[in-house]
């Protein structure tokens, strides 16, 4: 009888580390309409700890930092932790930001740290954003834009999906072209980032005709293409319209590998293999509580939970921070292990988790 010759573990449970998200505050200076977020007003990990964070991660071959949350210039040590990720060597640093607190002071240090890309939210026209996010936003938003782009700090505009917006999606194209950026993001609506507090009607494009959605979408696209701007999300285009008008999460092609190269440390210190999944069972430790990130990463706890995003567990959020890249047009996928492939080499990690 031939011996047994042990399964090669699979590529996707053993890359290292890419990214880490730390929601560094859930404090705002907005009070966005369709967002929850900054109700919460908390800053996270203290200084020290998200510097050791850092270094973790870094360690663990991290070249992504993400700070998240709210409005990360709430917090005022914010560059400083910056500038401890640019030191390190993390590569890129990506910033989402509402853009109108950033002073000229902000912009003086992020001039030295080009890793760093601001991602500035824009709703719509004038009227429609400072509807939703308060008065003078836009224009203080663009403002940031503007002088970014001089200053030749990277910058992009990102926009949400949703009943407002709908029908003016190719006002964020015509703001990156005339500015000179060449990349836009748009995603669609989330009710877990509105609340169950806010007015979700107002916003969800829920029961819309398909057809409306597909056609917004189709238009923006031609527009880029005219406009030489590309859609950084365009490849969730294709599944986005059945998310909006019906509510349909889809499960990327293959699976979602998010998790298996990506960690979310949360304002309480809990640490998480994404931003969506984030209940009980997907809580993987407290780095406040003095859990390792490094212990963390190699664990079975996140094995599994990264098994189960690979296979049936992942929550189809289609946001700018998901798995763009298992997306392609007519659905196909960019790389993606079959299914009984990934459980056969791993029967032992899935077993315990799957049915």
């Amino acid at each position: 009888m031939d011996a047994l010759v042990p399964l090669a573990p699979s590529k996707a449970l053993t890359r290292p580390l890419e990214e880490i998200a730390i929601e560094l505050t859930v404090y705002c200076n907005l009070r966005c309409q369709m967002c929850s977020v900054w109700e919460l007003r908390q800053h996270g990990v203290e200084h020290d700890l998200a510097k050791k964070l850092l270094e973790q991660a870094r360690s663990l071959g991290a070249t992504v930092f993400t700070p998240c949350g709210a409005e990360s210039f709430m917090r005022k040590d914010f560059l400083d932790l910056v500038e401890h990720a640019h030191g390190l060597g993390y590569a890129k640093q990506d910033i989402v930001t509402n853009g109108t607190m950033i002073t000229d002071a902000h912009l003086d240090r992020l001039e030295g740290y080009p890793s760093v890309e601001l991602h500035i939210s824009i709703d719509g026209p004038p009227a429609i954003h400072d509807e939703l996010r308060g008065e003078d936003a836009y224009a203080k938003a663009v403002e940031t834009v503007r002088k970014c782009r001089e200053r030749g700090i990277g910058v992009g505009v990102s926009g949400v999906i949703m009943k407002e917006t709908l029908h003016h999606l190719t006002h964020l194209i015509d703001l990156a072209a005339e500015h000179g950026i060449d990349e836009v993001s748009f995603q669609p609506f989330q009710t877990e980032i509105s609340g169950p507090d806010k007015d979700i009607p107002r916003f969800s494009l829920l029961r819309t005709p398909r057809e409306k959605i597909v056609a917004a979408l189709e238009v923006v696209h031609e527009h880029a293409a005219k406009k030489g701007v590309r859609i950084f999300t365009e490849s969730l285009f294709g599944v986005i319209p059945d998310y909006l008008a019906y509510g349909k999460r889809p499960i990327p092609p293959g699976g979602c590998y998010l998790p298996s190269k990506f960690l979310l440390v949360d304002f309480r210190g809990d640490v998480y293999p994404c931003f969506f999944m984030r209940g009980d069972d997907d809580r993987m430790g407290n780095v406040i509580a003095g859990d390792e990130i490094t212990d963390i990463w190699h664990s079975i706890h996140h094995k599994q939970l990264q098994t189960l995003a690979l296979t049936e567990r992942c929550p189809g959020c289609l946001a700018a921070c998901s798995d763009v890249e298992s997306f392609v047009h007519e659905g196909e996928v960019v790389y993606a292990p079959p299914r009984a492939e990934l459980l056969e080499a791993h029967g032992e990690v899935a077993g315990e988790v799957a049915p």
